[in-house]
């Protein structure tokens, strides 16, 4: 049954990297599980290189899919056709449940929905597609502050641990940065025209790492161990990465302003106390048990 289990990721985040990134951790968490069943994550169309030509992408249309707003027509949409075409036995829900909220009950499989620091009425809805708990086996925290509806809760998913890192050298060596020289690092995945405020405030000489150019390494988290310094804007998965893999203290945050999230008050929130696990892994030996 196991080796047999279709697992699927959904997303509908098109503003940074930060959402395909957290499907990409879960991925890669199940293969540290050993697990041999089949992975696919189902987003939007985005502008990173590091989304294009993925064999385990499948891009979908659910912000413009009016079909998805009825109740009545929903199970003939676009995104429903390619989860009922794919077949999961699981489908891990990515903070956005509106989408799916009248295609669950024509899919046949357990859904669980993750929830990372979002405003109040995003689990209100609107009247058309009110929210509804029931169709979700689990509704998991990812993140200290994100409290509502909440059955269950984990440590933030980070795409890697320590010992995935890159060497410390690495990032120098691959950005010709000279040894007597501060590797400064401006760090850029949100949206488009913020990453000239990221550099500005590293300074002269920060070298910027923006994954919308192509030639960034990516993920970026692998690399960032090695740089002295990093000025990041304060995204779920920038902040998680920092204290996970130890450059937290090394690292000036900006809070952003974000419509679905809170940076100030993930700033506020501060790192988890005696954090063992990444979320990731907590989350695929999850699935595999069942």
């Amino acid at each position: 049954m196991i080796a047999a289990m279709k697992i699927a990721y959904f997303t509908a985040g098109t503003v940074g990297a930060g959402h395909l990134v957290r499907g990409l951790a879960i991925g890669r968490a199940l293969r540290r599980t050993g697990f041999a069943g089949e992975y696919r994550m189902f987003g939007p169309r985005l502008p990173f290189a590091a989304a294009a030509g993925r064999e385990d992408y499948t891009f979908v249309e659910a912000q413009t899919d009016r079909a998805l707003r009825d109740r009545h027509l929903a199970q003939t949409s676009g995104l429903a056709e390619d989860l009922r075409r794919y077949g999961p036995d699981l489908l891990v829900v990515d903070l956005f449940w509106a989408p799916l909220r009248w295609v669950l009950p024509y899919l046949d499989c357990e859904a669980w929905l993750l929830l990372r620091i979002c405003p109040p009425q995003w689990l209100i809805g609107p009247p058309e597609m009110p929210f509804a708990a029931s169709p979700f086996a689990r509704i998991v925290a990812i993140e200290p502050a994100a409290v509502a509806a909440v059955r269950d809760r984990i440590d933030p998913i980070v795409v890697c641990n320590r010992d995935e890192c890159q060497p410390p050298e690495a990032l120098r060596e691959r950005l010709a940065v000279p040894r007597e020289e501060p590797l400064v690092v401006a760090l850029h995945a949100g949206e488009r025209g913020e990453s000239a405020a990221v550099a500005d405030r590293a300074g002269p000489g920060a070298r910027v790492l923006d994954l919308f150019d192509p030639e960034a390494p990516f993920p970026a988290a692998e690399w960032l161990p090695g740089a002295d310094r990093i000025v990041a804007g304060a995204g779920y998965n920038a902040f998680w990465e920092a204290h996970w893999l130890g450059y937290a203290e090394r690292t000036e945050w900006i809070p952003f302003r974000r419509s679905i999230d809170d940076q100030a008050l993930r700033l506020q929130t501060g790192p988890v106390e005696d954090w063992r696990c990444n979320g990731a892994d907590t989350l695929a030996r999850w699935m595999i048990a069942g």
